[in-house]
């Protein structure tokens, strides 16, 4: 699974839950994004972990909060 995949399903998944079109490549996270609260975050975390077949603990998803950090986590867990 490539870098540019993981951000597509990513900002897919952001997208979905917080209801809103996010451009590829955005700098997105949750203190640019009113929307993006910690309900929602909880939302999107799950979402991620679903779709891309990874589980973080509470202690990551806290750390857990732009689609870069996302990105690379996910990518890490891949890579392991």
């Amino acid at each position: 699974m490539n870098r540019a995949h993981i951000e597509t399903t990513v900002l897919t998944a952001i997208a979905a839950v917080l209801k809103r079109e996010l451009p590829e490549g955005a700098q997105t996270s949750r203190e640019n994004t009113p929307e993006w609260d910690s309900l929602k975050h909880v939302e999107i975390m799950f979402a991620v972990e679903d779709e891309l077949s990874v589980e973080f603990s509470e202690e990551e998803l806290a750390e857990l909060n732009s689609v870069a950090r996302i990105v690379n986590a996910v990518e890490a867990r891949h890579a392991a």
